[in-house]
């Protein structure tokens, strides 16, 4: 991911979610972030990535409601004139 585009304080945000990375070998760029979260996320980042519940309820298969989860992972958006995933 590349950070160079991404204002100071975007920059600052990730910086102290780095414990938060996923492995290299995965998708998501981050994992395992508590659910409170999120809007700081959706409002710093907007648009630039896809947001996954996780850790509630699971109605469909490695899904869950946003209502339910605990946890959220973010993954890179390949194309950012796509819709996003979660609003």
């Amino acid at each position: 991911m590349s950070v160079d585009y991404l204002t100071d304080n975007q920059k600052t945000i990730l910086e102290n979610f780095t414990r938060y990375r996923s492995p290299v070998h995965e998708v998501s760029l981050f994992k395992g972030i508590d659910i409170q979260y999120l809007k700081l996320f959706k409002k710093e980042f907007r648009g630039r990535f896809i947001y996954r519940p996780r850790g509630g309820r699971y109605y469909i298969q490695n899904n869950c409601t946003m209502e339910d989860a605990k946890t959220f992972a973010i993954y890179k958006r390949k194309d950012r004139r796509l819709p996003r995933y979660w609003s």
